[in-house]
C-alpha cells in the first residue's frame, strides 16, 4: 500500500470508491470493451458507484476497494504503519504513555508528597516547618534539570482547544473527515487524505481516554507550566534523585522502588582496624512488603553474597500488603542503620566477619576497604 501511494499513479475517485489505472494492454481493452458492450447502447455509464471500468481523459480506470473499509481495516492491513500513526496522533496531543496518568499517581504522589521531604531539607534555616505542595514541587523543580522540551511539552499539554473541539465534533455525530470530492486525484492526495483519515479514526477509538483527559487538564489549567513539565518529565523517565534520596519506576507503571544512599562510611573489625565501604542505595519496594534491600552488586557482613539486589539481614518491618509511606520511610532508616551501625565487631554478628577468624572457613573478604 505504501508503495503504491508513494508511486506517481493517478487515481480515479467515484461514491467512496477507487479507481486505479488500468494498462492498455490490447486483450485487456478488448475485455473492457466487451464489458461496455454487454451493458447495451443505452446505458453507456451505469449509476455512481456501480460502473466497474470508467474512462476519463483517454485513460481507463478498474474499480478496486472502498476509501471507508481500508480506513477502518488499515489497522490489520498494514499494523506496523497504523502503530506508527497512532504513537505520532497521540504524541501530538500528550496522549501517549503516562502523560495523563502520572498525575492521578497515588503512590507517584506519596513518594514526593509524603516520603521525600522526610529525606530532604527543603527549606532555609533551623525550622522544619512543613512545605506546602507547591513549595514541594518548587524545590523539586529547581534540582533537575528538566529538558526545555517538557516545558514546551507543558503549553501543548495545557492548550486544551484542540481536544475541545474533537470531542465536540464527536458529540455533534459530525463525520470525522468527508471522503475525497470525486475524480482524478493524485497519489500523493490520496496518501494525505488517508493519513488524515486514519488520524481521525485513530481519535474517535479514542473518544473515552479523550474524555478523561480533558477533564485533568482543565483541572490542572492553574498549575504552573514547570511544575506541569515536571510531571511530564517523570512519565518519560520514571525516575529522580535529588540529594541521595530517589525512585525509579518499576515494569508495572503504578509501582516503584524508593531509595536513599548511605554515602560512604567505616567499620571497624574485631581488632580496631577501619574498614572504609563505598556508597550504595538501599531499596524499599511500593509493590512488596517492605524489606529493604541493597539495589547495587555489593558485599556486607550483612549481606549473603557479592551481587545486587540482596535482602539486609534485619529484623524485618512488620507490614501487610502494599506498604504505607512511614513504613516505607522506617524501613529505609532501619535499613542504612543496620549498614551503617549494626556490625559489632566483638560479636562478629552477621553472615561474614570483616576479619579472619582463627576458625577460617573461606568466605567474602573485605580486605580492599581496610584503610
Amino acid at each position: 500500500m505504501r508503495r503504491l501511494l508513494d508511486s506517481n499513479l493517478v487515481f480515479f475517485i467515484e461514491s467512496d470508491f477507487v479507481y486505479m489505472p488500468l494498462l492498455l494492454d490490447p486483450s485487456i481493452d478488448r475485455e473492457a470493451r466487451a464489458l461496455s458492450e454487454a451493458r447495451g447502447p443505452t446505458r453507456k455509464r451505469a449509476p455512481t458507484g456501480e460502473n466497474i471500468i470508467i474512462r476519463q481523459d483517454g485513460m481507463q480506470f478498474v474499480k478496486t476497494f472502498n476509501l471507508f473499509s481500508l480506513v477502518n481495516n488499515f489497522k490489520a492491513i498494514n499494523a506496523h504503519e497504523y502503530h506508527r500513526m497512532r504513537e505520532a496522533c497521540l504524541h501530538q496531543y500528550r496522549l501517549n504513555g503516562d502523560a495523563d496518568n502520572v498525575f492521578g499517581d497515588e503512590m507517584l504522589n506519596r513518594i514526593l508528597f509524603l516520603i521525600l521531604p522526610h529525606f530532604i531539607k527543603t527549606s532555609r534555616g533551623w525550622q522544619r516547618s512543613r512545605p506546602s505542595r507547591e513549595e514541594l514541587l518548587d524545590f523539586i523543580v529547581s534540582k533537575i534539570d528538566i529538558p526545555p522540551k517538557y516545558v514546551a511539552d507543558a503549553a501543548a499539554f495545557l492548550d486544551l482547544q484542540p481536544l475541545e473541539n474533537i470531542l465536540k465534533s464527536m458529540d455533534d455525530q459530525k463525520p470525522a473527515l468527508q471522503p475525497p470530492a470525486g475524480g482524478v486525484l493524485t497519489s500523493s492526495e490520496l496518501s494525505a487524505w488517508l493519513q488524515e483519515a486514519v488520524q481521525a479514526n485513530i481519535l474517535t477509538s479514542e473518544y473515552a481516554r479523550l474524555s478523561r483527559a480533558l477533564k485533568l487538564r482543565r483541572q490542572l489549567l492553574r498549575a504552573k507550566p514547570e511544575h506541569i513539565a515536571l510531571f511530564l518529565y517523570i512519565a518519560d523517565f520514571g525516575s529522580i534523585e535529588i540529594a541521595g534520596f530517589g525512585f525509579a519506576r518499576m515494569k508495572s507503571p503504578r509501582d516503584y522502588l524508593v531509595y536513599k544512599r548511605t554515602g560512604e562510611y567505616v567499620l571497624k573489625d574485631y581488632y580496631g582496624r577501619p574498614y572504609l565501604f563505598p556508597d550504595c542505595r538501599v531499596a524499599v519496594s511500593t509493590y512488596a512488603p517492605a524489606r529493604p534491600f541493597v539495589m547495587e552488586k555489593y558485599k556486607h557482613p550483612f549481606l549473603r553474597g557479592y551481587q545486587s539486589n540482596q535482602e539486609i539481614c534485619m529484623k524485618p518491618v512488620e507490614t501487610s500488603g502494599k506498604p504505607s509511606p512511614e513504613t516505607i520511610i522506617r524501613s529505609l532508616e532501619e535499613g542504612i542503620t543496620a549498614l551503617r551501625y549494626g556490625y559489632d565487631p566483638r560479636r562478629r554478628n552477621g553472615y561474614h566477619s570483616l576479619d579472619k577468624t582463627y576458625i577460617y572457613i573461606p568466605t567474602i573478604t573485605f580486605e580492599e576497604y581496610r584503610i
